[in-house]
């Protein structure tokens, strides 16, 4: 319970509001921040600090903790009075941070606390200390810099030290790569203000001097570093502000030359006092800009170096990026002119490729996304975000520069930023998450299509086919393609129809067939103006269309509308040929589907012909009789006369009888007489004498016909009440052997001049109340000695729907067995 107690007394206040450590990059931060979670880094140590990244529990704003460990092994190596200094020191850098307020100055956000274990303040978001990121230096660098991060950061540094020397009246006395800090925007700040010495004290004398002293065991944090220690200070005993600007001399020195400093005084002051006054060497591959820089700040004697004023004058820092830099620092840029402002945007875009990616992220992003309240300046700044924007991550793009863009979507006016939107759509596709890009920024899409200027127009269709290829299918049905047919219908202007039409030819990859046939063909079919550029876009349209929808619309719809466009009258021969190509194409297409559905369709009515033409299945069908399977044995000798004609009668074998159906069928009663000259008319047809109706030269009748127990009106398949020729006569047959011919051929002649075989057409199963309804009354077999009754021959094969075959069917080819078997008797 004590050590609960102790624990819950010994939290802070920055504990117990922030999340600290590697859990704080998990947290989101506030809409109103513009620091990318890619800004925040692993622990690092400045001295004996340990600085951690954190997050408010609350508000999500990001910020730096800065937290010393009492019981470290540091103090543990010295004794009381060492320790005490350590504290003092640390405590008064936490103080001068609370009380000196300049953009150049560390910022402190939560003042310090001190608990029995450690001492914690919290700072604005840093990346690392310039120490952990010289370039070229032994570690792998935190920040990567470039010359111009570093002569803006000198720059940073130089009015820093203005601020301290003329307002505050301190000399810092401790400037080292370990107490320069860099922010999460790139700024170089300075730190470690725990040594500085005020020129005056609260009574308004002088500050006396001090003799330096260096302890091995302690970090150079909390004491004056030797190898960056002006001479005067250490040698003359000297107070004056010029000792900063040797010490900056020495840090320029070791960022350029891998963070060793130009001297190694190794804490002793006899190393200083011998190392005073030589010149620089280690300089040999140095600009020469830069050796001037360094041989005006690292001199013996104070009043021939620059002051933090001064500095910005030297030719090292005279470069366009820097000029750029300096034009653009928030502190200066608000008070520009608004065409000042606009002239510098302008040249920006040349000068941001000379910038690093680091450096063009952190420094000028921000300015630029700040700027964007302007509206009149949208224009100019827009261009210059997107150059940026293309080496963004994705998650960093959406946290900086989405939220400043996404209120310019909706806005029309002025027209030149939805230009240069929608000229950067692959940029926003690309950084944005698809269901974002939906929401927000398809959007811009349509408020351009709906645009009064003709030029936002074209710009907004021209993205419409990539578009087509990475949104959903539903968006481009539903919305994307209904508002382009509107500007397609509503537009006057050359230039846009035809970007219409090219829209509508990336559509018709994704569109489905109901709606190209059901709405975009009949759009098409509106077009009026005839224009060979137009007619030739809408050709491109067509021609796509034609060889996705199916056959019947392209030669119902699509080849009538190309027929009419190739009769344009501007239409040059080219043009013409181009339509005669695609003309022959569909049609070829359309014929040769045609022709195959239609010997499908054959080849499945043939089937069903065959599986349907007899109502009870012969052997010959069914592979077996129907009795014999059912019945065993004793059904086997009377189903043998199933379909057949009893064996005792002499007659040909009935078992691939067509007509089974109708045979087996009953009789349909026979219409009202007809009047006395059709039954005259009938008579004068049936020149042949009756015999001739089941006779052939060589066969006589069969004598069985007449004691048949069946009508033989029952036994005829229908036919028209002319004639009727169905192939080779019925002929008895008492040879054992089978015919040459086993299946009946039935050759009926009730005109003059016999016809020629009549072929089945392709046979399909009707509907009940499709089938023909046949009438057929016809004498007994012995009606030749019987006096002729008009009225029986009139009602003889009259069918109430007359069949005629089709031409193409009709073959005077003998048919042979299987002829017959796919025959229906009833299509």
């Amino acid at each position: 319970m004590l050590a609960v107690a102790s624990s819950l007394f010994g939290r802070t206040n920055i504990a117990q509001s922030y999340v600290i450590g590697a859990s704080a990059a998990t947290t989101p931060s506030s809409s109103s921040s513009t620091l990318p979670q890619a800004s925040f880094t692993p622990t690092f140590h400045v001295g004996p600090w340990k600085v951690q990244c954190a997050s408010h529990k609350t508000t999500g704003k990001r910020v730096s903790v800065w937290s010393f460990d009492k019981r470290s092994q540091e103090l543990e190596r010295v004794g009381p009075t060492a320790r005490e200094r350590v504290l003092e020191v640390l405590k008064a850098e936490a103080g001068a941070l609370r009380r000196l307020r300049h953009p150049s100055i560390l910022e402190m956000v939560e003042p310090l606390e001190e608990t029995r274990s450690e001492l914690i303040f919290a700072t604005e978001p840093l990346l690392s200390s310039l120490t952990q990121s010289i370039p070229g230096a032994s570690r792998s660098p935190l920040v990567d810099l470039d010359e111009v991060e570093i002569q803006k950061g000198i720059l940073q540094i130089c009015k820093g030290l203005s601020f301290l020397h003329t307002s505050a009246r301190l000399i810092h006395s401790n400037i080292s790569s370990n107490n320069v800090m860099i922010n999460a925007s790139g700024d170089w700040k300075i730190s470690g203000l725990g040594l500085t010495i005020s020129l005056t004290q609260p009574d308004g004398s002088k500050t006396r001097w001090e003799f330096p002293t260096y302890d091995s065991r302690l970090t150079s944090h909390v004491q004056r570093s030797f190898d960056y220690m002006a001479p005067e200070y250490a040698l003359d005993e000297q107070l004056v502000t010029a000792s900063d600007m040797y010490s900056l001399g020495c840090l320029i020195f070791a960022v350029h030359n891998k963070g060793r400093p130009p001297f190694q005084n190794h804490g002793s002051l006899g190393g200083l006092r011998e190392n005073a006054g030589k010149p620089l060497t280690g300089m040999e591959n140095m600009d020469h800009d830069l050796k001037v820089l360094l041989g005006a700040l690292i001199t013996r004697h104070p009043n021939s170096r620059p002051d933090p004023t001064s500095l910005p004058s030297y030719a090292f820092f005279s470069s366009l990026p820097i000029s750029t830099l300096n034009f653009l620092d928030r502190s200066t840029f608000a008070s520009k002119s608004r065409e000042e402002k606009v002239a510098f945007m302008k040249g920006l875009v040349a000068v941001l490729p000379t910038f690093s990616d680091g450096l063009r992220t952190r420094k000028i992003l921000p300015s630029l996304v700040e700027e964007m309240k302007d509206t009149h300046l949208l224009p100019y700044i827009l261009p210059n975000i997107f150059f940026i924007s293309k080496t963004l991550p994705s998650s960093q793009f959406a946290s900086v520069v989405l939220p400043s863009l996404k209120p310019l979507f909706a806005i029309k006016e002025p027209p030149q930023n939805m230009l240069t939107l929608l000229d950067n759509l692959n940029l926003l596709q690309e950084k944005t998450d698809k269901q974002t890009f939906k929401e927000h920024v398809l959007p811009l899409v349509y408020n351009a299509l709906e645009s009064e200027h003709a030029l936002v127009q074209e710009r907004a269709l021209k993205t419409v086919p990539d578009l087509c290829e990475s949104i959903d299918y539903a968006e481009v049905q539903s919305v994307l393609f209904p508002r382009v047919a509107l500007v397609f219908t509503k537009t006057r202007i050359l230039t846009v129809k035809v970007s219409t039409l090219e829209c509508f030819l990336a559509m018709v990859k994704t569109l489905d067939q109901t709606s190209l046939t059901q709405k975009l063909v009949p759009l098409l079919s509106k077009i009026r103006t005839r224009e060979p550029a137009v007619m030739i876009g809408t050709l491109a349209v067509q021609e796509a269309m034609g060889m996705k929808v199916d056959r019947e619309a392209v030669a119902t719809l699509v080849l009538p509308q190309l027929w009419a466009m190739s009769m344009g009258p501007l239409i040059n021969i080219d043009q013409f040929q181009r339509f005669m190509n695609v003309i022959r194409k569909l049609g070829d297409r359309v014929e040769k589907e045609h022709t195959q559905f239609l010997k499908d369709s054959q080849r499945i009515e043939d089937r069903s012909g065959i599986n349907g033409s007899s109502s009870v299945p012969t052997s010959t069908q069914t592979g077996a009789d129907f009795e014999s399977l059912v019945g065993g044995a004793s059904a086997t000798a009377t189903g043998s006369r199933i379909g057949t004609v009893p064996s005792g009668t002499g007659g040909s074998s009935f078992e691939d009888d067509i007509w089974g159906s109708i045979l087996a069928s009953t009789p349909v009663q026979s219409p009202s007489p007809a009047p006395s000259h059709v039954v005259q008319r009938s008579m004068s047809a049936m020149t042949p004498p009756p015999t001739q109706l089941y006779s052939s030269p060589s066969t006589p009748v069969p004598s069985t016909a007449a004691k048949s127990p069946t009508p033989l009106r029952n036994q005829l398949p229908t036919m028209t009440s002319t004639s009727f020729n169905a192939h080779p006569p019925f002929q008895r047959n008492n040879n054992p052997q089978p015919p040459s011919i086993s299946q009946p051929n039935y050759n009926f002649n009730l005109g003059g001049s016999p016809l020629q075989p009549m072929q089945p057409t392709p046979p399909t199963i009707p509907q009940q109340s499709q089938i023909p309804n046949y009438n057929i009354q016809l004498p007994p077999a012995n009606f030749i000695n019987q006096p002729l009754n008009p009225a029986s021959l009139n009602s003889v094969l009259s069918p109430n729907v007359v069949h005629r075959p089709s031409p193409g069917n009709l073959t005077t080819q003998k048919p042979g067995k299987d002829a017959w078997g796919d025959f229906d008797p009833l299509s």
